[in-house]
C-alpha cells in the first residue's frame, strides 16, 4: 500500500485503501499497522487533522481492529528488547544506567499514547502502559513523574502533565508566596505490562522549592533541588547528569525484579 509522509512527531506516514477500507499507519521505528473497516470520512478527517497523534488517540486507537504487518512483527517477543515508551532522553539515561549491571536490553519507542486525567497516578500510568502494549506489540515499560507541593496541599499531583504546560516558574513561586514549607515530593512510577500481567513500582523523592528558576526544561524542574543535590533538577538534566543515584532509583528496583523474573523463566 502506498503511504503519504505526514508532519508528525509520532506518525511517519499514512496510507488508505478505500475499496478494502484499510487504513495503514507507519509509526516511528518502522512499525506498521493496518486498521480494518475504517470509513473513508475517518481517513479524510485524519489527513486534515491539526494533530495526527491527537486524532489517532481520539478516533482510531481502540475503535478499529488492527494487526501489525511489517517483518519485525514476526519476531517472537522472547529475545526482543523491552520497549520503553517515551520520547524523553533524560528518562532513558536513568533507565539505562540502572539496567546496565543486569544486562537488560531496552529499546526506546516514541508512540502516540494518550494520557488520561485522574487523581490516581498509578491508574494513569497503567492505562498508558496498556495502550503502549497495543502499539508496540511486546512487553513495555512506561514511567511517569508526579509532584506534590506540601504547602499547596499536594498540588499539582497527578495533573502535572497539563499544569506544567500552563504554569511558568514565576507562577509556582507566586502560589508559594508567604509559605514557609517549601517541600516538594516527586513520585516516580514505573509500570511494566506484557499483555497479561502488570508490575507497578513507585518511589518518592523529597526536595525543596528555591526562590529562583535555574536551568531549562519543565518549569517545576527549574525550581526544585532534590535532597542531596545542590543544583536544580533542570540544571542536572542540562548537564546530562542524573538527579537521583542509580541505586536509589525506582528503575534499580524494577531491574532487580525483572532480573529475578528472567531467572524464574517468567520474562
Amino acid at each position: 500500500m502506498n503511504r503519504i509522509p505526514v508532519d508528525s512527531s509520532d506518525i511517519v506516514s499514512v496510507g488508505y485503501d478505500a475499496r478494502a477500507r484499510i487504513l495503514e499507519i507507519e509509526f516511528g521505528g518502522g512499525r506498521i499497522y493496518q486498521y480494518t473497516d475504517v470509513p473513508p470520512d475517518v481517513h479524510e478527517r485524519f489527513m486534515r487533522a491539526d494533530s495526527f497523534g491527537g486524532f489517532f488517540n481520539s478516533f482510531i486507537n481502540g475503535h478499529f481492529r488492527y494487526h501489525r504487518v511489517n517483518d519485525n512483527a514476526a519476531q517472537p517477543e522472547q529475545g526482543r528488547p523491552l520497549a520503553f515508551v517515551s520520547g524523553n532522553a533524560g528518562k532513558l539515561r536513568a533507565l539505562q544506567a540502572a539496567f546496565a549491571p543486569f544486562q537488560i536490553e531496552v529499546e526506546q519507542l516514541d508512540l502516540p499514547v494518550d494520557e488520561i486525567q485522574a487523581t490516581d497516578p498509578e491508574k494513569i500510568a497503567l492505562h498508558k502502559a496498556k495502550q503502549a502494549y497495543k502499539l508496540a506489540g511486546r512487553p513495555v515499560l512506561v514511567q511517569d513523574t508526579y509532584w506534590n507541593i506540601l504547602a499547596l496541599r499536594g498540588f499539582p499531583g497527578a495533573y502535572m502533565h497539563d499544569v506544567a504546560q500552563w504554569l511558568k516558574p514565576e507562577d509556582f513561586l507566586a502560589l508559594l508566596k508567604g509559605k514557609t514549607d517549601r517541600t516538594a515530593i516527586r513520585t516516580h512510577t514505573v509500570v511494566y505490562y506484557d499483555g497479561k500481567r502488570s508490575k507497578v513500582l513507585s518511589k518518592d523523592f523529597s526536595g525543596v522549592v528555591i526562590d529562583e528558576a535555574r536551568g531549562s526544561g519543565p518549569s517545576i524542574e527549574q525550581l526544585v533541588v532534590t535532597a542531596g543535590q545542590t543544583r536544580t533538577n533542570a540544571e542536572l538534566a542540562d548537564a546530562h547528569e542524573l538527579t537521583i543515584p542509580v541505586e536509589d532509583s525506582v528503575w534499580h528496583e524494577f531491574a532487580k525484579w525483572y532480573n529475578m523474573q528472567r531467572r524464574l523463566g517468567k520474562a
